[in-house]
């Protein structure tokens, strides 16, 4: 699991559970391990029978409970999480949870309740006072969600939602010089955070700070994008799970936005797939020589070789990464077997021509 190999982890779960079928724990790690791996049906079947056999899991009911929510069942959602705070009145993040689904279908003065029993709860859970919060913003009680914003900052300094939250409550109150501080921690804390970007331009340009306000705008708009552009893939991968090019146009677009984490989860998911799936192992390659791991980027692209002979990006590379060890006549090489399937290709070229004077003043092996 921690190196995103997951359908081997649920393969190995599924074995032991051949042995041991009556095990509530086997269930549940297959359930994650499914989830991991974007199958969430099958996971969602062995939440089931994991909980048949422990119903008073309350955390295995809340994890149930968002995959239901991805697969747009929110009433079955909504049934496990209130089996789950049932199932134990303090937890919090099951309160939350509910919370977020009432707010999210309309249902503020449920979702306000919810919110009020996860404080209770626990009187630090920064999420429950920022539910709170936005409970008060829909009926406009800025002073009571002002309030229970910082409570939420308070509990939890470094969550950029608090923050955003906090300072948005001051631009509505017309607040512009006190709304800056918390928006520019907002921004500071989560430079991806869309939403704190499009409040503190906006903010910025209340305050005439034009440009300012103009450049965070045009931040949001392309975050917003981004955004847009990864939910899409994500609904897509719903539907069709088997195909690795999502999970690399997904790995993409969080290496674009420095998820480094995600880039290389999604880019394993891909070979997972298909495991010959060039371009993913060759990206990998990448993240590994920024790392600077070098030995290993090279395996990245030498297995991107063996996938697909004509991928021209990986000889492109890996001749790179031969200049990097001092080793020219390798790279060249490397670099004329990419030409012989892309004669064309100018950056093979040039490259090839540097080279060519490397050894020629004797730098080869």
């Amino acid at each position: 699991m921690a190196s995103h190999r997951y359908a081997e982890a649920a393969a190995v779960y599924r074995d032991a559970l051949d042995r041991r079928p009556d095990s509530a724990r086997l269930h549940l790690e297959l359930a994650r391990a499914l989830a991991a791996g974007e199958d969430l049906p099958g996971a969602v079947e062995a939440y089931e029978g994991g909980l048949a056999l422990a119903p008073e899991e309350a955390e295995a009911r809340a994890e149930l409970a968002v995959l239901l929510t991805r697969l747009d069942r929110f009433d079955d959602a909504r049934a496990e999480l209130e089996r789950a705070v049932e199932a134990d009145p303090g937890y919090a993040w099951g309160h939350d949870l509910l919370g977020r689904l009432h707010h999210r279908e309309g249902r503020y003065g449920p979702a306000a309740a919810a919110w009020r029993q996860a404080v209770a709860a626990d009187d630090g859970y920064g999420a429950g006072w920022y539910g709170l919060g936005r409970t008060h913003m829909k009926r406009a009680a800025l002073d009571s969600a002002e309030a229970a914003f910082h409570r939420a900052v308070a509990a939890d300094s470094t969550d950029a939602r608090f923050r955003d939250a906090l300072g948005f409550v001051h631009y509505k109150r017309g607040k512009y010089a006190r709304a800056v501080e918390p928006l520019e921690a907002a921004v500071r804390l989560d430079p991806l955070y869309a939403r704190a970007r499009f409040h503190l331009g906006n903010t910025y340009l209340r305050l005439g700070r034009g440009e300012e306000g103009r450049a965070e705008l045009e931040s949001f708009r392309r975050l917003e994008e981004q955004e847009r552009q990864i939910q899409s893939l994500e609904t897509t991968l719903l539907q069709a799970p088997e195909r690795a090019g999502i999970y690399h146009d997904l790995a993409v677009l969080h290496g674009r936005r420095g998820e480094l984490d995600k880039a290389r989860r999604r880019y394993i998911q891909a070979v997972t797939r298909d495991s010959n799936f060039a371009p993913s192992y060759h990206n990998l390659g990448n993240m590994q020589l920024r790392a600077g791991d070098l030995r290993e980027a090279m395996g990245l692209y030498r297995r991107a070789l063996r996938a697909d002979s004509t991928y021209v990006l990986a000889y492109r590379s890996l001749g790179n990464a031969y200049v990097r060890q001092r080793q020219p006549a390798a790279a060249l090489r490397t670099y004329r077997a990419g030409l012989r399937h892309d004669p064309e290709d100018a950056e093979l070229k040039k490259r090839a021509r540097i080279v060519e004077g490397m050894l020629g003043q004797g730098g080869g092996r």
